[in-house]
């Protein structure tokens, strides 16, 4: 991993031979299948999804064009639809790279962790009615931004607003469910959280793993908050920072997928292009 950070991400060969070397280690499985060969290799795969965001491309047919006409001679490219598939084909594969780095993020983390969740709407409410693909997966629930319909992004991340733990469900999940699956991975950590996760349970069982939660206080409870706890408090921002990273700079909410492993696949190449991207300022 400490070649990643001494990457040129603005060359794509470098990209490449950094993901070539990764993959080989991970993935030896694949150069040895039987049967006629993709065109386009789990490393490529992985290269075109950190350029597509280093360009601010949101639309693959998009990225498909860019590919063609300036990456011609880096990749051999099928036609459109089999690119499409191919993408969302190795997506496990991208899966599996972004959990090692989170593995080794995690074991450098320090003390303090802060978690929180963000809606992912996947249409307008307009749209709702008519709203066919994630159909299955999405649900109506209502955020402090109002009203959507689609999924949830459960995060926890070190005091410094770096990713260590994430988790998609509907968009009617409590958050409180999604951290009490957290907690089963942490120890030794102290957890910040806003007002919605205030639970005795989840205090109790903090402290079965030598964990601390601190969360907020409603305006309707009347407890004393040292300089400490605000000054912990405080640092919630820096995971809303995450959060409008994701969104508006990697183009995290989209519509634009037609089907749900689409839209997975999506979220997936999103999180692992931010993952990914340590150099660019």
């Amino acid at each position: 991993m400490d070649s990643l950070a001494q990457t040129s991400f603005n060359n794509p060969v470098e990209i490449f031979c950094f993901f070539d070397e990764l993959t080989k280690l991970l993935f030896p499985h694949l150069s040895c299948g039987v049967g006629r060969k993709r065109t386009l290799n789990v490393s490529e795969i992985a290269t075109i999804t950190v350029l597509r965001s280093r360009y601010g491309i949101v639309q693959l047919k998009q990225l498909h064009r860019l590919l063609c006409d300036k990456f011609s001679t880096e990749f051999e490219l099928p036609c459109y639809k089999n690119f499409v598939e191919t993408i969302n084909t190795y997506t496990p594969e991208l899966l599996l790279m972004i959990q090692l780095l989170l593995w080794v993020r995690n074991n450098d983390a320090g003390v303090i962790k802060l978690t929180d969740s963000t809606s992912i709407p996947v249409c307008k409410n307009i749209r709702i009615p008519s709203h066919k693909v994630m159909k299955r997966l999405a649900t109506r629930s209502k955020s402090t931004m109002g009203w959507f319909y689609g999924l949830k992004l459960h995060v926890v991340t070190d005091e410094y607003g770096n990713l260590l733990k994430f988790m998609f469900t509907t968009g009617n999940v409590d958050d409180r469910k999604a951290l009490d699956k957290f907690l089963d991975m942490l120890k030794n950590s102290l957890v910040i959280a806003d007002a919605g996760y205030i639970s005795k349970k989840l205090e109790k069982k903090a402290r079965e793993n030598n964990n601390m939660l601190i969360t907020c206080m409603r305006n309707t409870m009347k407890k004393l908050s040292t300089p400490l706890h605000i000054f912990l408090l405080n640092k919630r921002i820096n995971v809303e920072h995450l959060f409008s990273i994701l969104k508006e700079r990697f183009g995290l909410i989209t519509s634009l997928p037609r089907s749900e492993l689409g839209f997975l696949a999506h979220y997936v190449r999103t999180i692992f292009a931010y993952l990914f991207m340590p150099a660019i300022s």
